[in-house]
């Protein structure tokens, strides 16, 4: 429920969500610090691509002389058009909470989801962004037995959204009402991208921190590439 109904809650751009002081005032779109470039934002690739930018030169700062950590944001960087949907460059951008992991879920006494916390840093963000959950994704270092909850568990999610996605109607961006959405009704879903391997590759793309960017590297090769691929 939480991915639907935040995936039908989209803006014409991306940025912060701003009401005035008191939230008394129509919602607009504003500018965030760490986009880098002037906002609100237009496109996908510019959110993803400011972010991977800003996080390779910490990257190289941090190890000016690595022979390994230069190819590492090389890769970062180029796996950018692996993992854009194409139809949704341009938008409409649903709703993210940016931080979305189970310290942030609060359930009740039958496991029923009750309420999501912390949304300090939620804005309109490309809708790869809201596939980003780490309960959704397995681990490399684990098994496939030891991966099999995760697995059976983005499954459930998966179809759940999916038959969710079946009953909504596609609402205009709320920021501009009047946009004829039967132009997006084809339009790839969020369950679609969730259940692709472009979705796990944007969850390490936007998990990598400078510190271990080059273990990120390595998975993102992998993912890529395929297992026979080497680092020499």
């Amino acid at each position: 429920m939480f991915f639907a109904e935040l995936q039908n809650l989209m803006f014409s751009r991306v940025g912060r969500l701003w009401c005035g002081d008191d939230a008394s005032q129509p919602v607009e779109l504003i500018p965030m610090a760490w986009h880098a470039s002037p906002g609100p934002l237009e496109t996908s690739l510019e959110y993803f691509y400011n972010k991977r930018q800003s996080e390779n030169r910490k990257m190289i700062a941090l190890r000016p002389d690595s022979s390994d950590w230069l190819p590492a944001c090389w890769v970062l960087k180029s796996v950018l058009t692996h993992m854009i949907i194409k139809d949704r460059v341009r938008g409409p951008f649903p709703i993210c909470h940016l931080d979305l992991h189970s310290g942030n879920m609060l359930f009740d006494d039958e496991c029923t989801l009750t309420r999501i916390i912390d949304w300090d840093s939620a804005q309109a963000a490309p809708p790869e962004q809201l596939s980003v959950c780490p309960e959704l994704n397995t681990f490399p270092d684990l098994s496939d037995e030891e991966n099999r909850p995760v697995v059976e568990s983005k499954d459930l999610v998966i179809e759940s959204l999916k038959e969710m996605e079946g009953a909504h109607e596609r609402r205009p961006p709320l920021d501009d009402p009047e946009v004829d959405m039967s132009l997006s009704l084809n339009q790839a879903s969020l369950s679609t991208y969730l259940a692709s391997k472009s979705a796990v590759v944007t969850y390490w793309l936007y998990m990598s921190s400078p510190k271990v960017g080059f273990l990120d590297g390595k998975v993102v090769s992998e993912l890529l590439y395929g297992e026979n691929v080497t680092w020499e």
